[in-house]
């Protein structure tokens, strides 16, 4: 499949969303009312498996019937209870975050904390798992600019990432993406490796400053909108983004971004966005989001939340700030 979601053996796409919020770009999932129980949550995004762990054994000797194993020092190998599919090769100190702990986390935050789970689901057969939590919703550029804040809770069955909470936004109009680490902003992050035991008090400590990040951040998208960029500064931007030089210049990449800010992107003509310091970021969120170069969606998704793809968009954010 293009989208790379994991499947469980039920053939069900482990991926649930809250319908209210609208389908998911791939289609996919399992759509709940704004009503759902934690149990329907936890059923819903496929995320009612266990992580286990094995000592890793190798053949070293057959003869006949028998073969003798030695065991690899230090190292467990983490696979799903369900259908044993492995999941990473990790140190038998790794501690282990299970799937529905996830979910566990926020099923006191919702209550008590004024959020709604939005999404949850795996990509990578079950590497990887995250969840996500609504904080607010806001126009603060045009009633047809909508945003919505959102806190992102994500870990990691193979050693690839670490357990992380931090505070996101999404642009209605098109999907987009973008963390909410303004300059001047504190506490935006919470990391925990696995090394460590992840402990769901110290993110709902984390937690106690997500109304002031999400005051922030709208009131920074004001500032953005009322900051004028024309093309020869879009252009400079543009370039310094991507790493400046020639080649940036005359690369796709370049000219994709451009051509979203003038207007080829979706709400890009939106007042305070056409021709604005948001729009500029926009444009180049819209790109990472949606446009970049990718071996699949799935790849795309998590370059743009966790890997290149958000550094990328920081780096149009500071840039934005900084004019």
């Amino acid at each position: 499949m293009s989208h790379e979601l994991s499947t469980n053996s039920k053939g069900q796409v482990e991926f649930a969303y809250l319908l209210s919020d609208g389908q998911a770009w791939h289609g996919l999932g399992q759509g709940l009312q704004d009503n759902a129980s934690h149990d329907e949550w936890v059923a819903g995004a496929g995320m009612d498996w266990k992580i286990q762990r094995s000592k890793v054994r190798y053949a070293v000797e057959r003869s006949g019937d028998s073969t003798k194993y030695l065991e690899l020092p230090e190292k467990h190998v983490l696979f799903r209870n369900d259908d044993k599919r492995p999941l990473g090769v990790v140190s038998d100190r790794y501690q282990i975050v299970q799937p529905r702990e996830v979910l566990e986390f926020f099923k006191d935050i919702v209550k008590v904390g004024g959020l709604q789970l939005s999404a949850a689901g795996t990509i990578y057969g079950g590497k990887r798992f995250w969840a996500t939590a609504k904080i607010g919703e806001a126009s603060p550029t045009s009633l047809k600019d909508k945003l919505g804040g959102y806190l992102l809770l994500s870990t990691s069955a193979d050693g690839s990432q670490a357990t992380e909470a931090f505070l996101t936004s999404i642009r209605v109009v098109c999907k987009n993406t973008l963390a909410m680490a303004f300059q001047g902003s504190k506490g935006s992050r919470y990391k925990v490796s696995h090394r460590s035991v992840f402990k769901p008090e110290d993110v709902k400590s984390f937690m106690g400053l997500n109304e002031a990040a999400w005051d922030a951040f709208r009131h920074n998208v004001v500032r953005l909108a009322n900051k004028p960029v024309d093309h020869d500064l879009a252009e400079e931007l543009t370039a310094k983004v991507l790493g400046g030089g020639e080649k940036v210049v005359a690369s796709a990449a370049y000219n994709k971004i451009l051509d979203l800010f003038n207007g080829a992107g979706q709400g890009s003509q939106l007042d305070g966005v056409y021709g604005t310091a948001w729009g500029f970021v926009n444009s180049v969120s819209e790109y990472v989001d949606h446009w970049a170069r990718a071996r699949s969606d799935e790849n795309r998704m998590v370059s743009s939340q966790w890997g290149p793809g958000a550094d990328m968009k920081q780096r149009a954010l500071d840039m934005a700030n900084a004019i």
